[in-house]
């Protein structure tokens, strides 16, 4: 039996908790006052990139439980009386899956197809917040605003999207495919 020493063990629970507690720091970024015109209107999507970044790289590290409770946090920070609560932790779960039944397309990709797909993405969530608010509120609530909060995303995506890439663990599937599961038992790569 290996025993690890504790920098070993401070580094795998940091690895477990590290998606979580970045989704908690997007959820909690969300009210921060900046007075960027329409960078502050972005900021409720934000927990939504990181579900989709994370998701794409260690699926197991954002459970089901923890999106439902990130996303109700995010509901009752955000909404005024009246407003829907659950509504994001559905989207977050949404995307989870969408994202974990579609990762052989989203994973070793270029770029431009991840950006294609958390658009899709996205303007699902989008949608789905904005018809459940509306239904939930029973009055017409004007789609303009959250048209110009996805639109601000789909363009802050290109700066946010890589720097959590490279935060994000080393996922297993990014290796090429011409080298994934070459190597046989006790061989080393030159």
């Amino acid at each position: 039996m290996k025993v690890d020493g504790p920098l070993a063990v401070l580094d795998r629970w940091g690895r477990a908790a590290l998606p979580g507690a970045v989704l908690l720091f997007f959820v909690l970024l969300t009210l921060a006052p900046l007075r960027a015109p329409f960078l502050s209107n972005a900021l409720p999507l934000l927990p939504a990139l990181a579900v989709f970044q994370f998701s794409l790289a260690t699926p197991e590290r954002l459970p089901g439980p923890l999106l439902l409770v990130m996303g109700i946090l995010l509901d009752l920070l955000l909404g005024g009386p009246g407003a829907p609560v659950g509504v994001s932790a559905l989207g977050f779960v949404l995307i989870r899956a969408a994202v974990m039944a579609n990762r052989r397309y989203l994973v070793g990709v270029p770029f431009l197809f991840q950006w294609f797909g958390f658009c899709l993405l996205t303007l699902g969530f989008v949608v789905l917040v904005w018809g459940f608010t509306a239904l939930w509120t029973w009055t017409a609530i004007d789609p303009v605003p959250a048209l110009i909060q996805y639109v601000v995303m789909v363009v802050i995506y290109p700066l946010i999207g890589p720097l959590l890439a490279r935060v994000r663990a080393r996922d297993p599937l990014n290796v090429p495919e011409l080298s994934r599961g070459t190597a046989r038992p006790g061989e080393t790569t030159s």
